[in-house]
């Protein structure tokens, strides 16, 4: 990038490295067709002793990057960039109930025991269980919805292949939780739960749509 009138090397140099960063926050497919006509631009617009850009800039080509990642990318159905923001809903209510259980697992146990003193022993062991498994599990299943999300939003047919495996697990764990009494000693996290059964029940009817289908067994990388 040439230097610009009023501003040395360095200034300018700085300058442009603060465009970029901002430029950064775009989806791939658009920085590598845009980024070195927008930086032209931008350089060409500021102020001789400009040496980082304007507060109004930055938030300018920030709310340009949100509206960029709001909306799907070229080639992208509709049906595909909805179940991609539900999977990535899934994985916030996840850390939700897992924070949640965590938080509150004394008070549950307590809670139940009271109400239920004759079986307090498989009380407490239950909520043991699942505070247990929601400790080890909890972390791995939010990891798994976002590469999941991240899988899906590319195309490719091996995620789409997985989530619906993802689902089966999910259902599979629904009908434990149900069966350990769930909805007595933690009516709210189980509700939630199913909750997110029905988020991963909307997603993977989103991404076997007959719209998202022809995205899926495209052979072509699909950019970020």
């Amino acid at each position: 990038m040439s230097e610009e009138p009023g501003l040395s090397i360095s200034e300018s140099a700085n300058l442009e490295r603060g465009y970029r960063r901002l430029l950064a926050w775009y989806p791939k497919w658009f920085r590598l067709q845009n980024t070195e006509e927008v930086l032209a631009v931008l350089m060409a617009c500021a102020q001789d002793d400009q040496t980082r850009p304007s507060l109004e800039a930055a938030v300018d080509l920030l709310k340009g990057a949100t509206r960029m990642r709001l909306r799907p990318r070229p080639g992208q159905p509709r049906t595909v960039f909805a179940a991609v923001w539900l999977m990535i809903a899934g994985a916030a209510a996840e850390l939700g109930v897992m924070v949640t259980l965590l938080a509150t697992q004394s008070g549950i146990k307590a809670d139940v025991i009271a109400r239920y003193p004759a079986y307090a022993h498989a009380i407490g062991h239950a909520v043991n269980v699942q505070v247990t498994l929601d400790e080890v599990a909890g972390p791995i299943v939010i990891a798994v919805w976002l590469w999941l999300a991240w899988m899906s939003s590319r195309g490719k047919q091996r995620g789409r292949v997985a989530f619906a495996v993802f689902f089966g697990l999910t259902s599979l764990s629904v009908l434990y939780s149900l069966s350990q009494g769930s909805l007595v000693y933690a009516p709210a996290a189980m509700s939630v739960g199913l909750g997110i059964w029905a988020i991963a029940a909307a997603a993977i009817m989103l991404i076997f749509n007959k719209a998202s289908s022809p995205y899926f067994q495209r052979r072509e990388p699909v950019l970020a």
